[in-house]
């Protein structure tokens, strides 16, 4: 199946949604998405989900590879080869998107979530 899977801590398993191309998603869509993942207490705390967040857009790297995302998904090769970083850096920081849930890594492939294509639609304007 394709789609964005999350370890749901709280549960002790795994949340899987359908993908489809989340760019194409209107902004009511991604934000039913992202109530569903809030309504299953996947993301946790707001506040914390909040503060983790920005804590990751601090970071340019991590900005420039949500800019690099914003039009269609990558490889891991392709973003190494454009941000001039070796893979163990890229994996920290793709960690770090992961984790507040900008990002999926499939397989060797780099995708936005759909709370990552509402970010880079309305806050990297």
């Amino acid at each position: 199946m394709n789609g964005v899977c999350i370890l749901d801590d709280i549960r002790n398993m795994v949340v899987c949604l359908v993908k489809k191309n989340y760019r194409e998603m209107s902004d009511e869509e991604l934000d039913a998405w992202k109530q569903k993942l809030d309504e299953r207490g996947v993301v946790g705390d707001p506040t914390e989900a909040h503060r983790r967040a920005l804590r990751a857009l601090q970071n340019p790297v991590r900005r420039e590879i949500l800019t690099m995302l914003k039009d269609n998904a990558l490889t891991i090769e392709e973003i190494v080869n454009r941000l001039n970083l070796d893979e163990k850096t890229l994996g920290f920081h793709l960690q770090f998107l992961k984790d507040v849930f900008f990002i999926t890594v499939e397989g060797n492939t780099v995708d936005l979530t759909p709370i990552g294509v509402a970010y880079t639609r309305h806050a990297m304007k």
